[in-house]
């Protein structure tokens, strides 16, 4: 990892009882904020317990600490868009769902279209750190984080880096986070119900089952629309089961999934398709 993540640390943060805009609710007695208006940023706020929705199109939250000892919306996340919100944009900030008495069961949970989160230290989760129920459309972004410690409530667990519950997504891009697991019960970046995306450039270390999966509507990876490109990625399953679910992998039966230059580690090998088998795309686009 070669990039900064979450906020910076020479920055001076502020309380966020201090919002004063009619497109937020502030509810203090609570610890609430509620976004009910488009085009909102907010810049700079300790969210340390305070519950945080936005039912708005456009809300970007930048340079902010968050943890998930007050998590709220429909699936207990520290942060929690409604079917009504589109385009959710997470950057620069430290989101801890477990420290200091937390108990979120998803650091992020998106039920409107379009969902950017970048540069961010995700980490600590009961259950997933990316979740993704509710309406169609938009396009993930998941890209330079760094994320740890999905699945971490216990035996009866089924965590996940990405989950995505049922709708339809265009795109989904998963590029060069840094993801790093030990114990706990998870999955990994599962980008199920897309259309089409790329996962490339990330480092994969630790005690997942495996590290990705992806299909398309309906949750049938013949059902991709365009190409999805795996590739370039670095990864150590010496915990894991394998760096991918077998159902989809290098030389497996469809078409638009394209495995390039994925390395263990451990063990040197290159995991990717036969030149002969497949032929690879320049990029991941219909």
């Amino acid at each position: 990892m070669d990039y900064c993540v979450g906020y910076p640390m020479n920055t001076l943060l502020k309380d966020p009882a201090a919002i004063s805009t009619a497109e937020v609710s502030v509810d203090v007695a609570h610890k609430s904020i509620t976004v009910n208006g488009p085009n909102v940023t907010l810049d700079g706020y300790d969210f340390s317990g305070w519950s945080f929705v936005t039912t708005a199109a456009n809300t970007r939250l930048i340079n902010s600490n968050f943890n998930g000892t007050n998590p709220g919306g429909a699936q207990s996340s520290v942060i929690s868009g409604t079917p009504s919100s589109s385009n959710l944009y997470v950057g620069y900030s430290t989101i801890d769902g477990l420290s200091g008495g937390g108990h979120a069961e998803f650091l992020i949970e998106m039920e409107g279209p379009g969902l950017t989160i970048e540069y961010s230290w995700l980490k600590n989760s009961n259950s997933d750190i990316v979740g993704r129920h509710g309406r169609d459309g938009g396009d993930i972004t998941i890209q330079f984080n760094l994320l740890q410690q999905a699945g971490m409530g216990g035996p009866k667990t089924h965590g996940d880096y990405l989950q995505v519950y049922g709708p339809t997504v265009n795109a989904t891009n998963i590029l060069h986070n840094t993801a790093v697991q030990q114990g706990g019960i998870t999955q990994g970046f599962i980008a199920d119900n897309t259309n089409y995306g790329e996962l490339a450039g990330n480092t994969l270390i630790g005690t997942v089952s495996c590290w990705m999966s992806v299909s398309g509507p309906g949750t049938d990876p013949a059902n991709l629309t365009g190409m999805f490109n795996t590739h370039d990625n670095y990864f150590d399953v010496t915990k894991a089961f394998g760096f991918n679910y077998p159902a989809v992998g290098p030389n497996d039966r469809y078409p638009k999934t394209v495995f390039t230059h994925n390395v263990n580690m451990v063990t040197g090998r290159i995991e990717q398709d036969s030149p002969r088998l497949k032929v690879t795309p320049s990029r991941s686009r219909p």
